[in-house]
């Protein structure tokens, strides 16, 4: 009997999964501490029982056949999958592509960023460096006018609003570091990523959670919370990066070796090639190598001068212990840490003892558990009226 994973390591092998596809989250989970049989050996243990010996052996020459087949599909896609990191590494090295053209960042939104954390702030400085945001103006319209930030007058009257500074005064100085942020985040979003179409939601749904819970335990600590929310956020644009070069890469060298093969008239590889797609398995291990070194390059290309999120970032990606890293950086990982087991717990994908595990094993000082507890990690708590 196979032992069981550290209370880490099974978190995160059932993130990943989670990362992939929700069904298959549940299947592994079913599957956990069982014998992993193949489609093949389930097939057969249904029948088996009933059939005859001939029939026996024409299914087992079959499944060789079967087995032959997917071992060479195996070897193509394990050549497939070098060719992909090798040119995903290469990329990761300009860090200008991977801002201005992986993520589509601009130069204006780290200033309005910087501006927004000012205790000086005030909406007539902010509204001048917005509109040099040039996606800003729409996106902060279309999140203002949903319904649940809609406002009506006295007389009952749905407020539109319509203009920038409006928008601006309506969230507040308080909000803006928030709101921004977000906006930011949300606007990089992979949008293609098929044959795993839930990833986007995946990757914003840990982001939001992420900042949410890092700002309350900075707030607790008595940290800049803007700070925290910003770090928890942003240390996943580097799976944003990832996952958008990856799709993009795959594409790239599944086409190139297809073109390669039917000019040499490798027909086997040719018909192998065709039936390859994306492998979920293999992001996650890019992710898991790449991530966050990506996330902290980003970062510091970003080069905010009031945000001071940079040297935390950077104690992230070195794996430091929690005694030697900024109050800033252990709040963003024990963030981190409590948003994925929230997020699990939301899909029953962890037990109630796995759960106490690994909720000790973050090391909040007490009180922080009972605060996170209470708090909605699924939806922006932005404060009004507090000006």
């Amino acid at each position: 009997m196979s032992q069981p994973l550290p209370i880490d390591q099974l978190i995160k092998t059932r993130f990943d999964d989670l990362f992939l596809d929700l069904k298959q989250a549940q299947q592994n989970l079913m599957q956990d501490g069982k014998p992993k049989l193949s489609k093949i050996e389930i097939a057969q243990s249904k029948t088996a029982r009933s059939l005859l010996r001939v029939e026996k052996q024409a299914i087992q020459e079959k499944d060789l056949n079967i087995k032959s087949e997917l071992s060479f599909i195996n070897s193509i896609s394990d050549q497939v999958n070098s060719e992909v990191k090798t040119q995903l590494a290469a990329s990761l090295i300009d860090v200008d592509f991977l801002y201005n053209k992986v993520l589509g960042l601009d130069s204006a939104t780290p200033q309005l960023l910087d501006t927004t954390s000012l205790k000086a702030a005030t909406i007539s400085s902010i509204e001048p460096l917005a509109a040099d945001v040039p996606w800003f103006y729409n996106d902060l319209l279309k999140m203002i006018n949903q319904p649940k930030y809609r406002r009506t007058d006295s007389k009952g009257k749905l407020v539109v609003v319509d203009n920038m500074r409006a928008a601006l005064g309506f969230f507040g100085i308080e909000n803006l570091t928030t709101v921004v942020t977000c906006l930011a985040f949300r606007r990089v979003l992979p949008q293609i990523t098929d044959p795993y179409p839930t990833i986007k939601t995946r990757i914003w749904e840990e982001a939001l959670a992420s900042a949410l819970a890092s700002k309350k335990i900075a707030r607790a600590a008595g940290l800049n919370h803007n700070h925290a929310f910003c770090l928890g956020m942003f240390r996943q644009l580097g799976k944003i990066v990832i996952t958008k070069l990856y799709f993009r890469i795959f594409d790239s060298v599944q086409i190139q070796a297809l073109k390669e093969t039917e000019a040499a008239r490798k027909h086997d590889e040719h018909l192998a090639l065709l039936k390859l797609t994306p492998s979920g398995h293999f992001l996650n291990h890019l992710n898991s190598e790449y991530a966050l070194k990506t996330s902290t390059q980003l970062i510091q290309k970003m080069d905010l001068k009031r945000v001071f999120i940079g040297n935390a970032m950077q104690e992230l990606v070195e794996n430091k212990c929690a005694a030697d890293i900024s109050a800033l950086a252990k709040a963003v990982e024990q963030g981190h840490g409590y948003a994925q087991y929230r997020i699990l717990k939301s899909y029953k994908l962890i037990d109630l003892q796995q759960s106490k595990d690994f909720v000790r094993s973050l090391n909040m000082p007490k009180g922080y558990l009972e605060i996170l507890k209470n708090t909605d990690l699924r939806t922006l708590d932005l404060t009004f009226g507090a000006e």
